[in-house]
């Protein structure tokens, strides 16, 4: 998730270094570019070559990829060379690819492919290549060249190519066509890893699946409550901008000296917003201080709600926004909604506790590859004292030395929901995150489910 922004801007002020230039493509610095998302088999061993793989068959099975931009799903056909071989090997992977110039995205890989360049003279989009050994480049524009490159193949259908990777970095996801299934079902898994205590959106990115809630914090009390989340290894934290705290929320990350890019930041466009969208983003991004936000959703459903949510997809491209969703959206309202926009939502966040548990929308949602976070996960404001006094979780909570919040929100944790309970009381925010040294057993899974009462604690 790290952007080399200082190192793009450098290269974007030289003149004449896109391969589509009479400048000397190999003016370009090798770099290495080495983060959480772009971490490959290939970087912890050497690229496979034949001397490796002496038994590699490449059929024709195996020449087509799947190439995955921002869940859009294109397929690839890979030529028959030493290079697309080698490349084969280490699929699946996914990288963060740079962008050159507006008509490329490139990455430089660690150790060298086993190249045969030519000079092509003419490039055209969805072109695959390798450039100077390292550098794999993915075209989207036509072009003319005067520099040499392997191929490795080509992107078969273009249509919207260009669109889905955006003006900035993208990340990009490779996988081999002969494990369609697999590949299928690893895009829409959103089974959450509780080891790293993270879930893989359908974007491609990773979020934390416990967090702050921002709530009716405002100003002091806000920067402090998260800078307290953070120091206790919080690095989700949800805000909007119907909660007038975007900029105390942007004030406690930069104060807090944690990298940008290690801490998930979700906001939301409220439906008076929805009209002029574009405008909307470019304000929370300005309050947040922030070069792009994780996560936006919209708030709930609203007059020009569509055209908003287009707004959104639009900003995805710009690299505005990594990552788009909803929130208060149900299955009737996504049945009408989904339709009509291109980008999945990857995540929709409603109101869910033990007394209004939404059991039918929860599996709904998660059948189409997209997480569930929970607000109001211990019941909001003017409930939370009777939830956490209820006899079955007070009961189950004594049995595993935990308090009745912790087992609440390791219930939604065991149903796949996110959880960003709010708090601005240091202890409390504290306990919130130490959810991870128990599990609640089936039967008392059962127990609190036993609890819904369809009981909705706010009109959203």
């Amino acid at each position: 998730m790290r952007k080399f922004a200082v190192f793009l801007l450098m290269l974007l002020s030289l003149p004449g270094l896109s391969a589509c230039g009479n400048a000397n493509r190999s003016d370009l610095p090798v770099t290495e570019i080495d983060t959480p998302e772009s971490k490959t088999e290939q970087e912890e061993s050497p690229l496979p070559t034949d001397s490796d793989n002496n038994n590699i068959e490449v059929t024709s099975e195996m020449t087509t990829i799947q190439v995955i931009i921002n869940g859009q799903e294109f397929e690839a056909e890979l030529n028959d060379n030493e290079a697309a071989r080698q490349f084969m090997e280490m699929l699946p992977m996914q990288l963060d690819m740079e962008d050159l110039h507006n008509n490329e995205k490139y990455f430089y890989f660690s150790d060298v492919f086993d190249t045969a360049d030519e000079e092509l003279k003419e490039i055209h989009a969805g072109d695959l290549l390798i450039y100077d050994s390292k550098c794999l480049v993915l075209f989207y524009e036509n072009c003319e060249t005067t520099y040499q490159y392997t191929t490795l193949g080509k992107i078969s259908d273009t249509a919207g190519l260009k669109e889905a990777l955006g003006t900035g970095t993208a990340t990009i996801s490779f996988q081999t066509e002969n494990i369609t299934d697999t590949a299928q079902t690893s895009a829409s898994d959103i089974s959450f890893n509780f080891d790293t205590k993270t879930v893989t959106l359908n974007s491609g990115y990773e979020m934390p699946i416990y967090g702050i809630g921002t709530y009716s914090l405002l100003n002091e009390e806000c920067v402090n409550s998260v800078q307290t989340a953070l120091e206790n290894g919080v690095r989700l934290i949800d805000t909007a901008y119907m909660y007038h705290n975007e900029e105390s929320v942007g004030e406690a990350v930069r104060n807090s000296g944690i990298p940008r890019e290690e801490i998930f930041v979700i906001t939301k466009l409220y439906p008076d917003q929805f009209a002029n969208a574009e405008a909307a983003i470019d304000e929370a991004l300005e309050k947040l201080d922030m070069e792009y936000v994780d996560l936006m959703l919209l708030h709930h459903p609203g007059s020009n709600d569509v055209d908003a949510y287009h707004a959104m997809e639009t900003a995805v491209s710009e690299g505005k926004i990594r990552s788009i969703g909803l929130s208060n959206w149900y299955i009737e309202e996504l049945e009408e909604f989904l339709p009509q926009v291109t980008i999945t939502p990857a995540l929709i966040q409603n109101e869910i506790h033990p007394y209004y548990q939404e059991n039918d929308v929860i599996p709904y949602i998660q059948s189409l590859g997209i997480v569930v976070q929970g607000w109001y996960p211990l019941g909001g404001r003017g409930h939370t004292a009777e939830l956490l006094g209820n006899e079955v979780i007070s009961g189950i909570a004594a049995s595993h030395g935990k308090s009745s919040a912790q087992v609440i929100l390791r219930w939604n944790l065991q149903k796949g929901v996110v959880v960003i309970p709010g708090s601005s009381n240091p202890d409390h925010i504290k306990e919130n995150t130490e959810i991870f040294d128990f599990e609640l057993t089936e039967e008392e899974m059962d127990l609190i489910n036993a609890l819904d009462r369809n009981e909705k604690h706010d009109w959203y």
